[in-house]
């Protein structure tokens, strides 16, 4: 993928790194006033993820396939991922997009965001995960610029997650990780078979 379209992705939702907002909507894509709860449980599909981990400015007018997500506190995570995968298909997600500062890693950056996406990103090249890590300041990106051992972190969280790193790369100061995930074996697709099937004579029988 390559960097204009991961800012075509980013600027669907209007994101802003050097602007702060004291929006207290965590939760996008989708016009709330216009659709009651049921309407858009049944027509809101996103196909792309983008999550903004600190203080970063959003506008709310975001596409009908994007789902954006903003999480300013460790304390918002549970709360604001259980609403999101409510939302999310299984094997429906294209791209899924996380921006976080370096500085926010320590604090900000949870496995549970990867876990919370895995079953719904799309498997092989059909899906990806993006994590971008942006310097302290975009302004002084050059002087600033994120190292490879300052995602130390995020790269073992995406192999603990079941995720395939596919590569890495120096983008304007910032470091983008991109990661898939892999295609469910023959003996897994049979497994998940026989489970579904399972679940559904115990429906039956209740």
């Amino acid at each position: 993928m390559g960097s204009v379209e991961v800012e075509n992705d980013i600027d669907k939702c209007g994101c802003d790194n050097d602007n702060n907002n004291d929006n207290d909507n965590r939760l996008f894509g989708k016009e709330k006033d216009v659709k009651s709860d049921d309407d858009v449980e049944n027509d809101f599909k996103p196909t792309t993820v983008l999550i903004m981990l600190g203080s970063m400015h959003f506008d709310s007018a975001c596409s009908a396939d994007t789902l954006s997500l903003k999480i300013e506190n460790p304390e918002e995570v549970l709360t604001v991922l259980e609403e999101a995968c409510n939302q999310i298909r299984p094997n429906s997600l294209k791209k899924v997009h996380i921006l976080i500062k370096s500085s926010s890693i320590s604090t900000l950056f949870d496995e549970s965001i990867l876990t919370a996406f895995h079953d719904g990103l799309l498997p092989g090249m059909d899906g990806v995960l993006m994590v971008h890590v942006l310097p302290v300041s975009t302004v002084m990106a050059e002087d600033m610029a994120v190292q490879p051992g300052d995602v130390d972190s995020i790269r073992m969280s995406l192999v603990l997650t079941s995720f395939f790193l596919e590569s890495e790369e120096e983008q304007d100061g910032s470091w983008v990780l991109t990661a898939r995930k892999s295609k469910p074996t023959q003996h897994e697709v049979e497994e998940e078979v026989q489970n579904e099937r399972q679940d559904l004579d115990n429906k039956q029988q209740v």
